[in-house]
């Protein structure tokens, strides 16, 4: 399938007595089976890129019992590619209306669904469970009452549809969201398009708060083109953000020691460096720990996690307000910090050294490691992040090779010479 889909997909729909859609406004145009002139069942049909039965099923026993369908569909597009949207129908409520009268729209939701199997496969052990997520459809007015609602609303958040149905959207919303979403509704109500998601949190019944995503479109009276309301599809994710905040952890957090890693230092480098305003240096100190690979070699790699969790635990002791510290792997560890000099950095790497020197207990046996802290100070924009990371490094194998456990600065000549 091609990944690279643009523009995004959508369109607004209406069929009329008969069933035959009579309205389709399409964007971008073309680029999908044309549904005007045709029935819903039979644009399924030409447009469905499988032959999954069960989609077309579900139309049909949503059109026969006159109710709302919601329905993710892949369609094969006139490119040449393949996308999944949702097709989505409310039928009429005007009284005297077929029951084939319905309108609605069709939303691409492609890039989204490729969004969530990356992260499956980044991160199985997260697993976004889309396919168990429910969704919400609504029907609101120009006035932004509601007018219909799905029956997932109440199985979601406990409101019947006799409590919604004629109260105000906005009415269920957090006092925070209303005034946001009551600007969204008036966008759309006036003509505009919210191509957007919009995040909004959904009282409960109970009195507790659902993340949702919500997609709005507006609706149109197909005889006079004016507006007459909007369709709301709302997904919860509370559960989706969580996962995403988990994954964040993750991508920026060592597992073991709960310290942060060498993605997240180097942000951190890099805007510390950034700042041209403060006049103290940006100072990294690179430690590499002494007698760690003996600990792990005879007590086991479960005991060298234990010793490297103290470590880190000894290492945050000693950090001031403002100071990072970070485990780039192995027994290699960072520490970010704004010193006015040399000797402000010198006094927290013999902090640092002064902390290890003292005997660790692992598994009730006495322990002890040391440190080489190699330091590298830089001023705004006299260094990058990789260059200040490659100078402590350098200073720190200077520092180890001398074997007494301390620390040195780097100097310009220890660079290799070039020729």
């Amino acid at each position: 399938m091609n990944t690279l889909l643009k523009p995004v997909l959508s369109a607004v729909w209406s069929t009329d007595a008969q069933g035959t859609c009579i309205t389709s406004h399409e964007n971008p145009a073309g680029l999908m089976p044309a549904m005007k002139g045709v029935s819903l069942s039979a644009w399924l049909r030409l447009a469905q890129a499988d032959d999954d039965a069960r989609i077309a099923r579900q139309l049909t026993a949503a059109l026969e019992l006159m109710t709302p369908f919601h329905l993710e569909v892949p369609i094969a597009c006139l490119d040449g590619t393949t996308r999944r949207v949702i097709v989505s129908g409310l039928p009429d409520g005007q009284a005297g209306a077929s029951h084939l009268q319905y309108s609605g729209f069709i939303l691409d939701i492609t890039s989204q669904r490729k969004a969530l199997e990356d992260a499956l496969r980044t991160a199985a052990e997260y697993r976004l469970l889309i396919e168990n997520s429910t969704d919400l459809i609504a029907h609101c007015d120009a006035n932004g009452k509601y007018v219909s609602i799905s029956p997932s609303y109440s199985k979601m958040i406990g409101w019947s549809a006799e409590e919604m149905t004629g109260r105000a959207v906005v009415d269920f919303l957090h006092p925070d969201d209303r005034a946001s979403a009551t600007e969204a509704l008036l966008h759309i109500f006036n003509g505009g398009v919210l191509p957007d998601v919009v995040e909004v949190h959904k009282q409960h019944r109970d009195g507790h708060y659902i993340t949702l995503g919500t997609k709005a479109c507006g609706v149109s009276d197909p005889s006079t083109g004016k507006n007459i309301g909007a369709v709301l599809i709302s997904r919860d994710i509370t559960r989706d953000k969580e996962k995403i905040r988990q994954l964040e952890k993750l991508a920026t957090f060592d597992p073991l020691t709960g310290l942060p890693n060498r993605a997240w230092i180097n942000d951190q480098v890099g805007f510390m460096l950034a700042q041209s305003d403060d006049l103290a240096y940006t100072t990294l100190l690179f430690i590499d720990l002494n007698g760690f690979k003996a600990v792990n070699d005879s007590m086991g790699h479960a005991a060298g996690d234990v010793l490297l969790q103290q470590v880190s635990e000894r290492l945050q002791s000693c950090m001031r307000p403002g100071d990072s510290v970070a485990r780039l792997g192995g027994d290699e560890f960072v520490v970010a910090a704004k010193c006015r000099d040399r000797e402000a950095a010198s006094a927290i790497a013999s902090r640092l050294i002064e902390s290890l020197d003292t005997p660790f207990s692992v598994n009730g046996m006495e322990v002890r490691i040391g440190a080489a802290i190699g330091i590298s100070l830089a001023q705004c924009g006299t260094d990058s992040v990789k260059m200040l990371f490659e100078t402590a490094d350098i200073a720190m194998y200077q520092a180890k090779a001398r074997r007494d456990g301390s620390y040195q600065f780097f100097e310009p000549s220890m660079l290799p010479l070039r020729h």
